[in-house]
């Protein structure tokens, strides 16, 4: 039977079970107390003003306006509530629900997003919805670009941890991985917009003046067009980056580095037809500051395009070595390496040593006491390698101590689970070693894991305190016993004096080395005795 609908011109009263939600309805949250304080509302003085639907199909309507009121009414048990019916199509309800709640700043920023998002593939195009809501095209195009967000940055700007300003930068990336890095440091963090603008506009909007290949090349990657004319410049597309005054950022920085390693090659092919040895990234960026194109201090090598920082006259090293690093017969005189640093720019480098060694024979006066510096440094570096090597000896001695005295001791724990965890974070060269130790030997991340099944807890205990002291002595360079092994040693009634004593004689023995051998050399250093 039919339920029979009560109207009163294009006010009807229709049964709460004949109107249906609509799929399309760009608010996605309600806050239930809400919902609840005006179910009060309602049951006080009634409902005010109708709720606006549209006829979908025989007897049943869709909501356009006032999903609200719908949940607060069907709260209270309500059979009908009073409706205003205008038949429109699917395209004019989005447009009145989402025009609607704009107004009225009811939409999470994610949600007007959205709404934005599903006018405009229902054919409006930027410029009408402009005209419509009454903001500017850069606006609705950056509010679009949150939907490429990851999802717990949305979550995070529906919920006020992020900034949707924020938001708009972090979208501006277009590696979906990278937005995720980024976005995870913003909450975490807790930056402000600036904060977040400064490290996208610095590490991943890139400045294509400053590429160390040809921004005009259309060629360098097949089917790819020049930077110049690339719509990922800022300059090409003002809409979505007028607040970038700078029309010279590349805001695609996968193609960046895919024209970068382009030209990488290329360096690379010209570099062996000039003999000229080729550093590979593995060896290369161990000589690099990480992060950044600057050598380590301690690098067996010099950047030829880089100042002198030894030379009062501040001249670069490919000036006072100009006749070395010429070209005869297809090879240079000096033997030159192509190197490229953590963040991919290229580089000519040469041997330290060698260098000096020539401006030395050119009569340069500081190449002479560089020289002298730099043996000193080598041979205190070697003497340091000794000193650890007994340390870490002696420290493993004591840690294997440990270990037979805890794997004696009956504490009823499982430690079996922390052993798994440790595997997976510790560095595989440190479980390797620890593991042959105690007379396991590990296979994949897979096979490794049944192996501890069979470990009992006491033995467990012992591998898993080995794998930590161990991990800090990879990770860490100790001049004496590390204090925490010192601790644990206590607490175990484990005498260290004596390997305290042979520390410190090997320490005394080696700076008394030291000096004698500076000494035979003709230099000074000075120890610590």
């Amino acid at each position: 039977m039919k339920t029979k609908i009560q109207k009163s011109s294009s006010i009807s009263l229709i049964p709460i079970e004949k109107i249906k939600l609509s799929k399309q309805n760009p608010r996605k949250q309600f806050q239930e107390d809400k919902i609840e304080e005006l179910a009060v509302s309602i049951e006080k003085i009634g409902l005010i003003h109708p709720i606006l639907v549209r006829p979908i199909e025989e007897d049943y309507y869709e909501i356009v306006s006032g999903e609200r009121r719908w949940r607060a009414c069907k709260k209270l048990n309500k059979e009908f509530i009073e409706c205003f019916i205008h038949p429109m199509d699917e395209k004019m309800a989005l447009q009145i629900r989402i025009i609607e709640n704009i107004q009225r700043q009811n939409l999470n920023p994610i949600e007007e997003a959205e709404g934005y998002k599903n006018l405009l593939q229902g054919g409006m195009t930027i410029v009408e919805l402009s005209s419509v809501i009454g903001k500017g095209r850069d606006y609705i195009s950056r509010m679009v670009t949150l939907l490429s967000l990851p999802e717990a940055a949305k979550e995070a700007i529906i919920s006020g941890k992020l900034a949707k300003r924020a938001g708009w930068y972090i979208a501006r990336i277009p590696i979906p991985q990278l937005r995720a890095v980024v976005a995870s440091e913003a909450i975490a963090k807790s930056l402000t917009v600036a904060q977040v603008a400064k490290m996208v506009l610095e590490n991943f909007l890139l400045d294509l003046r400053k590429a160390n290949f040809s921004i005009s090349k259309p060629d360098l990657i097949p089917g790819v067009p020049s930077c110049l004319d690339c719509s990922k410049r800022t300059g090409n597309s003002e809409d979505l980056f007028e607040d970038v005054k700078d029309d010279m950022v590349c805001t695609d920085p996968e193609c960046f580095a895919k024209k970068r390693e382009a030209d990488w090659r290329f360096q690379c092919y010209k570099a062996q037809s000039e003999n000229r040895e080729i550093l590979f990234d593995e060896e290369s960026i161990r000589h690099f500051v990480p992060g950044t194109s600057r050598l380590k201090m301690d690098s067996p090598f010099i950047d030829i395009d880089s100042t002198c920082d030894l030379d009062k006259k501040e001249r670069k090293w490919a000036s006072l070595l100009a006749e070395e690093l010429t070209i005869k017969d297809s090879k240079p005189l000096l033997h030159q390496y192509l190197a490229r640093s953590p963040i991919g720019t290229i580089h000519r480098l040469v041997k330290k040593e060698d260098a000096l060694f020539i401006l030395q024979r050119q009569g340069i006066t500081f190449a002479a006491k560089a020289i002298k510096e730099l043996k000193e440094k080598e041979e205190a570096k070697r003497e340091r390698k000794k000193k650890e090597e007994f340390l870490n000896l002696s420290c493993s001695s004591l840690i294997s101590k440990v270990c037979d005295k805890i794997k004696t001791e009956n504490i009823d724990r499982s430690y079996n689970i922390f052993l798994s965890l440790a595997l997976r974070v510790l560095p595989r060269e440190v479980s390797t070693f620890v593991f042959q130790r105690h007379n396991y030997k590990l296979g994949t991340m897979k096979e490794s894991l049944k192996m501890l099944e069979d470990i009992n807890e006491l033995e467990s205990k012992a591998i898993l305190l080995d794998l930590f002291l161990s991990t800090d002595l990879f990770l860490n360079s100790y001049n004496d016993l590390p204090p925490h092994l010192i601790s644990i040693c206590k607490i175990l009634s484990i005498d260290v004096s004596k390997v305290v004593d042979e520390i410190q004689s090997v320490n005394q023995s080696n700076s008394f080395l030291i000096k004698k051998k500076i000494s035979y050399c003709g230099t000074e250093i000075t120890t610590t005795s």
